[in-house]
């Protein structure tokens, strides 16, 4: 099961690194390994010794080699619906009438707004338009200030836009940022802004789809933080940790976070989450066997589990589900669901299983560096926190933590960054408890309890 879950990872990694999708008929080749596997099972039953062995292992390649061309051609196929959803060049540049709804949280820029538009209908006779677009209202001209202005914009609202649209792209410059492979992951097939037209319309306050709620009680978190530390220079870092909306620290912090290495700690990481989780699963698992009722129905231990799920669902949803946020969350879904079936199976297991379910979730992840240094950071922690002989001590099994995370990460930081921190090790060392035991738990806090000191 692990050899299939890594290969089918590889397949779906190596298909982003193509420069064009293979042909639908390619598949076929997928024939070949099956047929090789039913074979070589077949040999194994009615063989012995030494042949019995090869056909055993001759079994297991061409089923790596399938699960591999699985997650391959799976990743080539949702490109190609992906990629199908696209602007026509005809309606390039041309006034097109939408009605949409706002999908996220709106972004204030200093030219207007930003937010995602995910299209309901086409209004302009025969256009063409894709489902999902990134646009811009952007501030009047000062001689239109009194006629026009940009509306309050809020998630979940439903308006009537006459747009114009162009087909992604961006610049190629080296260790530039990948505008192209960033709008086709987030599936924003399409850019473009809002016309200065005479009439648009809102026509829904609230449509009400479930994505809408999670988004408005993100932007309500949001709009709370920001009014509590109006002008305080880390405004955007708490709501960060909050509600995952890193849009809002100026470029100069993250410069700072980044030279520093904390800048993993900056958003809601896994870290985050798990503790989280850990915290309210203790706290499930302290209440559940008080009870003898409960207990006698279910053991206190499973209920800790589905609480810590509960929990850590509850946090990526606010994170706006990150890869990291993503990748916390199934590993402990598998490692929850293995509790509940008496197999919680190995630490590698669960890694391999979350890793899979990322990527059959979104095949585009590879492409960001939080996949890869969510990922590797994880896998090390694994690597070197299974201890064979004897106890360790917990100030030896921090310590050696931390250098392999520091020491382990620095081949993908300088392909990923090209840079890295030497006083990562210092600056961690104090962030991450401060961040993790003491900043997340009062900026969590606040959001149950309308308690404003939490941020200050």
């Amino acid at each position: 099961m692990r050899c299939a879950l890594l290969a089918f990872a590889l397949g779906v990694i190596a298909l982003q690194q193509q420069a064009v999708l293979p042909p639908s008929s390619a598949v076929a080749w997928l024939g070949a390994p099956i047929a090789i596997a039913l074979a070589a099972a077949r040999v194994s039953r009615r063989s012995t010794g030494a042949l019995r062995s090869a056909a055993r292992i001759t079994a297991l390649i061409a089923l790596a080699v399938l699960a591999a061309g699985a997650g391959f051609f799976y990743a080539a196929w949702r490109a190609q619906v992906r990629l199908a959803d696209e602007l026509p060049p005809a309606w390039e540049g041309r006034d097109i009438r939408l009605v949409g709804v706002i999908d996220e949280l709106p972004q204030p820029v200093e030219s207007g707004t930003r937010f995602a538009f995910a299209v309901e209908r086409v209004v302009t006779d025969e256009a063409v338009a894709p489902s999902e677009l990134s646009l811009v209202w952007y501030k009047p001209l000062a001689r239109d200030a009194p006629i026009r202005e940009v509306p309050e914009l809020h998630a979940g609202e439903r308006w009537e836009l006459t747009v114009r649209l162009k087909r992604p792209q961006g610049t190629v410059n080296p260790h530039g940022f990948d505008v192209e492979a960033w709008l086709l992951e987030n599936d924003l097939r399409a850019t473009g802004y809002v016309r200065d037209a005479d009439v648009h319309r809102r026509l829904d306050a609230f449509t009400g789809r479930p994505e809408d709620h999670v988004s408005r009680a993100r932007e309500s978190i949001r709009a709370g933080i920001l009014a509590a530390l109006e002008g305080r220079p880390y405004a955007g870092v708490i709501a960060a940790l909050a509600i995952g909306d890193e849009r809002a620290i100026p470029e100069e912090q993250w410069k700072l976070f980044n030279r520093t290495g904390i800048g993993h700690l900056i958003g809601i990481s896994g870290l985050h989450i798990t503790f989280f989780a850990t915290l309210m699963g203790a706290i499930a698992f302290w209440a559940w066997r008080r009870s003898h009722r409960l207990t006698s129905r279910l053991p206190a231990r499973k209920a800790a589990a589905v609480a810590g799920v509960v929990a850590a669902l509850t946090y990526v949803l606010l994170a706006g589900f990150q890869i990291p946020a993503q990748r916390t969350l199934y590993m402990l879904s598998v490692a929850a669901i293995g509790l509940w079936l008496g197999r919680p199976g190995t630490a590698s297991t669960v890694w391999l299983w979350a890793l899979a379910i990322v990527l059959a979730w979104d095949p585009w992840a590879s492409l960001t560096p939080g996949f890869w240094l969510s990922f590797g950071a994880v896998g090390l922690l694994l690597y070197v926190g299974t201890e064979r002989i004897g106890a360790v001590p917990a100030w030896r099994e921090v310590t050696r933590a931390q250098a392999a995370i520091t020491l382990g990460l620095i081949p993908l930081m300088l392909v990923l960054f090209q840079q890295i921190s030497l006083v990562s090790p210092v600056a961690n060392a104090v962030a991450i408890p401060v961040v993790t035991f003491m900043v997340v738990p009062l900026a969590l806090a606040s959001i149950v309890v309308p308690w404003t000191h939490c941020f200050s």
